[in-house]
Formats: structure tokens, C-alpha cells, sequence
């Protein structure tokens, strides 16, 4: 995160988990329906965005673990994706070749 205080991680275990930078700690898992092949903090750490191989984008709540939204529209798996830097939008890329924001 950017105040330093977590680690996020993804994997294909389809799981995106946010870690105590403190301690290690394991603070929460954010379950998928398929593997997680990115993720990243919104500029303010109120928000997480994965990218799933199950073609979709979601967005959650950093404090509560909780899923805020899913977005659809790659005919692929979803590769990353990002916040922009006013934290408006979510850019992301697929193995379909395409970009979306």
C-alpha cells in the first residue's frame, strides 16, 4: 500500500490477499471464481482492484474485504490493471489484445 502499512498479493490459487507489512500477518483473502493474475491499491489505499482470469475486473473495499464492483466487457482472461492516479478510473488488459478504462 502506498502508507506502507500492507502487501497485497494475487495468485492462482484464486486469491488476492492483503498481508501485514508490520508483522506478515495475514489480514484477509479476497475470493475469486478463477485465478487473480494482478492486483493493486487505489493512490488512497481505500480500494483494490484484481484482474481475473474469468475475463473480469473487480474492485474492492480495502478495510472490509468486500467486493464494491465487477466489471465485464474482456472476451479474455484479464492480464492487470491499475487505478488512475485521481482514483476515477480503472484501466485494464487482456490476452484479447484490448485495453479498457
Amino acid at each position: 500500500s502506498y502508507d506502507d502499512k500492507y502487501i497485497l498479493t494475487s495468485s492462482w490459487d484464486k486469491t488476492a490477499r492483503i498481508w501485514s507489512a508490520i508483522n506478515g500477518d495475514l489480514i484477509t483473502n479476497l475470493r475469486h471464481e478463477d485465478r487473480v493474475n494482478s492486483c493493486a491499491f487505489s493512490f488512497d489505499d481505500k480500494l483494490i482492484v484484481t484482474a481475473c482470469q474469468d475475463e473480469t475486473v473487480r474492485i474492492w473495499d480495502t478495510q472490509r474485504g468486500q467486493l464494491k464492483h465487477t466489471l465485464k466487457g474482456h472476451a479474455h482472461g484479464v492480464i492487470a490493471s491499475c487505478f488512475s492516479s485521481d482514483c476515477n478510473r480503472v484501466i485494464s488488459a487482456s490476452v484479447d489484445r484490448t485495453a479498457r478504462i
